[in-house]
């Protein structure tokens, strides 16, 4: 099995969404081996590569056949599936997937949909605004921006909306005698709010909608990108032109074939749509072994799971004598 190299990028029931004005997100990577982990030791890895759409129900089938350790994961616990199948996304990355995050952006300020599961608190959502230190004063965050963003993605009207956002300016208020250095000035109808750090929160507990929201960045932008992270993540940005309106995290079936060959064990993270990453963890710290050792083995746990074994010379490996 062959496919195109793609180096990673280095940028329905709900239970609970956290909601963040911020400029950036990082999804965190939560993912760990089924087997025993050696708790010291050396080790190779490397960044993730994709190798292009596989058969995950295939590489599972192969990986049991060579008697490899095979153990389902998840990059994130949470996230939210569509009401309906959204068609052109499925042509992109299949029908298995959450949304973990969602970003729609105002100028220099994002406003960010965090999709968390939290069982306790069904159907209910924390509203969090966050100034960024690269907003300059005098950055003006419409109310009736944030209004509308929260009627795309909840099931609300315009007055349970505005109700939510007077809510959270009266707490970023509260929060705003922490700092006399502010970053952020948030204006309308003459009411202004200056904020450093400008963290508030609310609870909202309407039901979200996903389809909603996906309609609204594909409608409102001329073109989209989609890139990989690393095996069970990728990201869906929205232009219009050149302008970034929005951004969409996704979450996608994942698995970790373990093999354990002597006194190394050999680890593949691979996900639904071939991004795949390695790491190799020896018994010993400070330890090494030659390059051309390791990787031999992992060209034969290649091979036995279908892809070219040549694919392994595409990925750079670091060295850590201690993990």
């Amino acid at each position: 099995m062959t496919g195109l190299i793609v180096r990673k990028n280095t940028n329905m029931n709900q239970k609970i969404m956290s909601i963040f004005i911020i400029g950036s997100f990082l999804l965190a990577f939560g993912a760990t081996s089924g087997c025993i982990e050696i708790p010291y030791g050396a080790s190779y890895s490397c960044d993730s590569l994709n190798l292009g759409k596989i058969d995950l129900d295939d590489i599972i089938k192969k990986a049991n056949n060579a008697g490899y350790s095979v153990e389902h994961k998840v990059t994130y616990l949470g996230g939210l599936q569509p009401e309906f199948p959204i068609e052109g996304l499925n042509e992109k990355i299949g029908n298995d997937y959450k949304i973990a995050t969602v970003h729609y952006f105002y100028n220099d300020i994002g406003l960010v949909l965090s999709l968390n599961e939290v069982p306790q608190r069904e159907n209910s959502a924390t509203l969090t605004f966050r100034g960024s230190n690269d907003i300059p004063l005098g950055q003006k965050v419409p109310d009736d921006w944030v209004t509308e963003m929260l009627m795309i993605s909840f099931d609300m009207n315009r007055q349970d909306a505005g109700n939510y956002v007077a809510s959270l300016k009266n707490d970023l208020k509260l929060e705003n005698g922490q700092t006399n250095e502010p970053v952020m000035v948030w204006i309308e109808n003459g009411d202004t709010i200056e904020s450093k750090i400008g963290n508030a929160k609310v609870w909202i507990s309407e039901k979200s909608d996903i389809n909603s929201i996906y309609d609204y960045l594909e409608d409102e932008s001329t073109n989209s990108s989609l890139y990989f992270n690393y095996p069970g993540s990728c990201s869906e940005d929205f232009f219009n032109g050149t302008e970034k309106i929005g951004s969409i995290d996704y979450i996608l079936p994942l698995i970790t074939v373990t093999r354990i060959n002597g006194d190394h064990t050999y680890r593949l993270n691979i996900d639904d749509n071939g991004t795949v990453s390695i790491t190799v963890k020896l018994k010993e710290i400070e330890k090494e072994i030659p390059e051309s050792e390791y990787k031999a083995v992992l060209k034969e746990m290649f091979v036995d799971l279908g892809f070219s074994p040549g694919l392994v010379d595409e990925f750079e490996f670091n060295y850590d004598p201690y993990h």
